[in-house]
């Protein structure tokens, strides 16, 4: 069936290949920064228009508890391939602006490569998907699959409007398979298949000992806050980070012996982390192999901040009568936050500790999709062509993210960065080839698509 021969849509990737990028370094140009909402909601529009610009349909959708979202298609056959991805940048601390060799949202390309913000995650992977069905239009070809888009701006980095927002409009995202946001080519050139996320549960816990600070004076007769609210969190874990919460990992699905080789053959530089942390061994003395796999497999509960009493720059008098910790716990495909939860509360009431107030902050549900999958088969498949190298499965991440609100649908992570492209730090950047390559990857994962339906 000719529609579906991708050679002429893989040609006109390299023919319009400067217009692409020179799109790519306009978006890369806005600062989309969570900081600025005006700038946000000109970036949702700039991303719209590109969809409209190559054909598709796209509309700018305001939200709850979000940015502008951005949802869009590409008609064509069936089935249809849904397109996940993110427009703000710097989800983590960035540094200083000054490390930069070029400002971060001058989009400068030098030696191949381009530098921007947010370029590698994600603006990068976002327009590879909209300039792959653009390829088709500009090649005179109708497209294989029907493209759908789902582009949020995030406002908070667990994007607690997305789960009603997926619900509101399920029948504009019905699709048989989804590629998600970001991945990259890893230290031996081989591109990077993500297949899973894990999900959060973000909890504050709060200690009220007295109805009012008092004197320290006082020691001998009042409790105070902050020693009730440590001696809790002691319970929780032991120094090593191991969990003692009965119940906490109740769930978690155990790796297969595959899913493990798979692991252990992924690149993980564990000097590289030892470096930048300033210690010479991991936790446990873990080999790098090992690190590998625990990294992703195994749920894990991190006391994130710890507040309470009168920290100025001065000798104080009191007692701090209240005393607040912040947990960050990453679950793992199978677990269930309001167990989890649900586990804590009853930890910490049976160690003596009920009173405690328990605030949750945030949650998502983690996911995974099997490498065994015919649609990951597929995507493997695809990259073989795309790249002239034998793709890496990995199936399970240490990444956080929503997953879960597509539980259900085969999803891979695909993306056209380098695990070194430097993302949310100075100089992050993505190699043009790499970039060319990636749009053809998503070529060819629509055409496989349709051959096969």
């Amino acid at each position: 069936m000719p529609q579906y021969d991708v050679s002429a849509a893989l040609a006109a990737v390299d023919e319009h290949f400067d217009t692409f990028v020179a799109e790519l370094q306009e978006l890369c140009r806005i600062r989309s920064r969570r900081q600025e909402p005006d700038q946000m909601a000109v970036t949702a529009d700039f991303v719209a228009g590109s969809l409209r610009r190559w054909g598709g349909t796209a509309e700018v959708v305001p939200w709850e508890h979000s940015y502008p979202y951005v949802i869009g298609e590409f008609a064509g056959g069936s089935p249809a391939l849904l397109h996940f991805n993110h427009y703000d940048v710097e989800v983590e601390p960035t540094g200083d602006d000054d490390a930069w060799t070029s400002p971060p949202y001058a989009a400068e390309v030098r030696d191949d490569r381009l530098y921007a913000r947010g370029v590698a995650d994600d603006k990068g992977a976002l327009m590879s998907r909209v300039h792959a069905a653009a390829a088709f239009r500009l090649a005179g070809l109708g497209a294989p699959v029907t493209s759908r888009f789902l582009i949020e701006g995030k406002r908070q980095l667990h994007s607690p409007g997305l789960a009603s927002f997926v619900a509101a409009h399920a029948d504009r995202l019905a699709s048989d398979a989804a590629l998600w946001e970001n991945s990259w080519v890893d230290a031996a050139d081989r591109p990077l298949l993500k297949l899973s996320e894990k999900g959060i549960l973000y909890l504050r816990l709060t200690a009220t000992t007295l109805s009012r600070e008092l004197t320290s004076q006082n020691t001998a007769l009042l409790p105070a806050a902050t020693a009730r609210l440590a001696a809790a969190l002691a319970t929780l874990q032991r120094p090593d980070g191991t969990v003692l919460v009965p119940g906490f990992a109740d769930g978690a699905r155990v790796p297969t012996g595959t899913e493990l080789d798979l692991l252990r053959a992924l690149h993980f530089d564990g000097e590289f982390l030892r470096d930048r942390a300033g210690v010479d061994r991991f936790l446990g003395d873990l080999t790098d192999e090992q690190a590998a796999v625990e990294i992703r497999t195994r749920p894990t509960l991190t006391v994130t901040g710890f507040t309470g009493g009168d920290n100025r720059d001065d000798v104080t008098l009191g007692i701090p009568s209240t005393a607040s910790a912040k947990l960050e716990i990453r679950l793992i495909a199978g677990q269930d936050p309001a167990r989890v939860r649900e586990a804590i509360v009853k930890h910490l009431a049976d160690q003596g500790f009920g009173d405690l107030a328990v605030e949750t902050m945030a949650t998502s549900r983690p996911n995974l999709t099997d490498h065994r999958d015919p649609f990951v088969t597929l995507v493997a498949d695809a990259a073989r062509r795309a790249y002239g190298a034998e793709p890496v499965v990995e199936p399970y991440t240490q990444w956080v993210g929503n997953q879960g609100v597509l539980a259900g649908l085969p999803i891979v992570g695909v993306g056209v960065s380098r695990f070194d492209s430097g993302v949310d730090g100075p100089n992050e950047n993505i190699r043009l080839d790499d970039y060319r390559n990636g749009i053809k990857h998503v070529i060819e994962v629509m055409g496989a698509m349709a051959v096969t339906a």
